[in-house]
């Protein structure tokens, strides 16, 4: 017969929540916004019959189209909502995992 031990888990865990840091997931999705508008309108400037950059047009506002004006519009709107919602995931997910992690 084989001796088996069980351990019983302790009630006050010394494990600690998760923590994501706000500054490194928003400056992460800011990058990626922008990386992501910059492939996007390189791709309707080498394409534009497919008509792939049609949504970063109606989504962003104040973009008319490839010219200089709207390229930085766009990186600069990027960069603000990428780190926006970077920064509010994060500061949700360490508030949701300190509570009920």
């Amino acid at each position: 017969m084989v001796n088996i031990i069980l351990h019983s888990r302790s009630e006050s865990s010394t494990v600690t929540p998760a923590h994501i840091s706000i500054a490194a997931l928003g400056a992460t999705l800011a990058i990626f916004t922008t990386i992501s508008f910059l492939l996007c309108m390189l791709l309707g400037f080498v394409a534009p019959e497919w008509g792939l950059h049609r949504p970063w047009l109606q989504f962003y506002l104040g973009l008319t189209g490839f010219d200089l004006r709207s390229l930085a519009l766009g990186i600069l709107q990027s960069v603000i909502f990428g780190g926006y919602a970077g920064a509010l995931i994060a500061a949700i997910f360490n508030f949701i995992s300190r509570r009920f992690g």
